[in-house]
């Protein structure tokens, strides 16, 4: 029987009686329908520096109440073994969550979403941009709980395209149709770790292409076909754990 997962902002310890967050109750007590003395799993991302989780047992458990004892500490990686950051053109609504969402069970390391000209950024204010990074964090989380991840994935602030180049990898990819390179010939360079460029619905603007070359990027092509935003980015990420990291 699965045990189930979650991911807890707080400090951990063993021996610890936590009392779990109200969202939390609602999921376990009405969609999981999780009882007293029932086994759960918990990690913070932030262990001291230590991949694990933590073995706990639901000691107390009501509509609006649920404490939830810790009872071991267990050494667990999951993390792949090269980094990948993937730079998300913002994509509409539930293609930018599923591609989060995807990427992160793929085993990407860190999410930036960037505002480029195609990304239907105009009403892209203040106020919506810390809705849209809540929503986006919460699915990151839900992510890691969900694939066994022990290090919490952060999804950056957006930026600009030219903000990229604050960012440094050992190889640099960008997804173009019009490109000749093929990833065959980077197959024997395994990196430790790279930037991946994807952009939107409608693609990036030869301006921004451009930009992107100039700035250490190499086009790349993955085949034939053209593949909508939130499959590129999830088929190259597959292609390279498969290459260089722990897939396969």
């Amino acid at each position: 029987m699965r045990v189930s997962r979650f991911f807890i902002d707080a400090p951990l310890s063993e021996g610890q009686h936590l009392i779990l967050p109200p969202k939390l109750i609602n999921y376990i007590v009405n969609v999981l329908r999780l009882k007293t003395g029932d086994t759960v799993v918990l990690f913070n991302g932030r262990q001291n520096n230590q991949s694990g989780e933590f073995t706990a047992t639901l000691n107390e458990v009501s509509k609006r109440h649920a404490v939830a004892y810790i009872e071991s500490f267990s050494e667990k990686n999951t993390e792949p073994l090269i980094k990948i950051h993937l730079f998300q053109g913002i994509s509409r609504s539930e293609r930018m969550d599923f591609t989060i969402q995807k990427a992160i069970e793929l085993g990407a390391n860190e999410i930036t979403p960037v505002l480029t000209q195609r990304s239907n950024s105009g009403k892209f204010n203040a106020k919506l941009q810390e809705k849209k990074m809540q929503h986006w964090q919460g699915i990151a989380n839900s992510a890691c709980e969900q694939s066994g991840r022990t290090v919490l994935i952060k999804v950056n602030e957006p930026i600009q395209v030219q903000q990229m180049n604050q960012f440094d990898a050992d190889i640099k990819l960008l997804l173009a149709p019009e490109a000749q390179s093929r990833l065959a010939e980077y197959s024997d360079l395994p990196p430790k770790n790279i930037n991946l460029f994807i952009g939107p619905e409608g693609g990036l603007t030869h301006e921004e292409i451009d930009w992107a070359c100039g700035n250490g990027y190499q086009k790349l092509k993955l085949g034939p076909r053209i593949l909508r935003t939130e499959t590129a980015g999830l088929a190259i990420l597959s292609i390279l754990q498969y290459l260089w990291g722990d897939l396969g």
